[in-house]
């Protein structure tokens, strides 16, 4: 057996163990439960720490539609269906064993020491 086959099942291996969890991280803040508990998991780690970007990033769009008087429902609005588009991409691309790299989100996700 090649060193390149080991590599590939221990990969494949590693996201088929972590794919269900890194689904389950797109949902509100169970991210952060997936980050204290699957930290041997990169392929979860990966997606929980993007779950919990778009999450942040989603309540303070909410925090905006509230703070802001008059342009708060853009903000509302607007972060609620990139926070849902996100998190339909992000649960179907973790699913299917997928990287996806969101350009902003996944720069901030990277970022992150957790």
């Amino acid at each position: 057996m090649e060193e390149s086959d080991i590599t590939q099942n221990s990969v494949t291996d590693e996201v088929r163990k972590g794919a269900g969890l890194a689904a389950l991280s797109y949902v509100f803040f169970i991210c952060i439960c997936i980050l204290i508990y699957k930290k041997d998991n990169e392929f979860a780690r990966f997606h929980a720490k993007q779950a919990l970007v778009l999450f942040i990033g989603w309540v303070i769009c909410l925090f905006l539609s509230v703070a802001v008087p008059f342009v708060g429902g853009l903000f509302s609005v607007s972060g609620t269906i990139i926070y849902l588009v996100c998190l339909s991409v992000g649960i179907f691309s973790s699913l299917m064993g997928l990287r996806v790299r969101f350009p902003v989100i996944t720069s901030v996700a990277e970022k992150m020491v957790i």
